[in-house]
């Protein structure tokens, strides 16, 4: 019986593989519709590397500063674009709730940079998100530490390549980018990079690290991306991934039982 019961045991760990095997294809074959022409590569971490401080931008009341007037300290650096219609909404708002729950004092101990990558959007939609995303701060988080910062492209692109932030614009005037932040110490040297939803602990260790001056690895988690969803073009996709795993769990389901039914026999 435990020789039969060990077999079993077997066979479920393939079926196991091969679920997660089937995945990782179509996961793949997605992926390769984001390419850039670099393996799909959206996030290239740079820890230890600088950020070029001389860069020029307009903050949301429309003064022109570089990046070193207000980079004095550890600063959260978030790409975004404020006419994102998918996840960009979420990111902004997921940092400001995480900022409500760190362990250091805003102005005085960290800043923040919401950085748009959309060369065509003006300090007036940088000063109407930072309204709205104002909001969700705690009263007693100073509003000039944090900036929503608008600029040229070729800026834009110094910036995100410094950074190893790749994003994509497609035929609806949207962008494809990955959701993630970066944590720089005073120096404009880049510390840690932080995905995902944004937790107040990730973001925590990052900006001691920064205070630090003291690169680190980031904490690996599920990539986010923002990108418009076409139905049409991703049904098909889509329809195969539900089959594929159907196929797969209805088979495991019909072996064990036979193979039960046959011990009971």
């Amino acid at each position: 019986m435990k020789s039969k019961v060990g077999r079993l045991l077997v066979i479920c760990f393939f079926f196991v593989a091969l679920v997660g095997a089937v995945g990782s294809s179509l996961a793949e074959d997605f992926d390769s519709g984001l390419s850039q022409g670099d393996g799909g590569k959206w996030i290239e971490e740079k820890t230890g590397q600088f950020l070029p401080l001389d860069l020029q931008f307009q903050n949301d009341r429309g003064e022109t500063i570089a990046l070193g007037d207000f980079i004095d300290k550890p600063t959260i650096l978030l790409p975004i674009y404020f006419y994102c219609p998918n996840i960009c909404s979420s990111n902004l708002a997921n940092l400001a709730v995480a900022l409500n729950n760190l362990s250091f004092a805003p102005g005085e101990e960290y800043r923040v940079i919401a950085l748009s990558f959309n060369e065509v959007e003006t300090h007036e939609t940088a000063a109407h998100a930072k309204k709205n995303y104002i909001k969700l701060v705690d009263d007693g988080f100073p509003p000039d530490e944090w900036v929503f910062l608008t600029g040229d492209k070729d800026e834009i692109v110094k910036v995100t390549e410094a950074v190893g932030f790749r994003f994509q614009k497609v035929d609806d005037e949207t962008f494809i980018h990955p959701a993630a932040l970066v944590v720089i110490d005073g120096s404009g040297q880049i510390i840690r990079y932080v995905y995902g939803s944004f937790l107040a602990g990730d973001i925590d260790m990052a900006l001691s690290d920064a205070i630090n001056g003291t690169p680190s690895l980031s904490v690996k988690r599920l990539l986010g991306f923002c990108f418009n969803y076409d139905p049409d073009k991703n049904k098909s996709l889509f329809q195969w991934v539900k089959l594929g795993v159907l196929i797969i769990l209805g088979t495991l389901v019909i072996f064990v039982l036979f193979f039960f039914k046959k011990s009971r026999n």
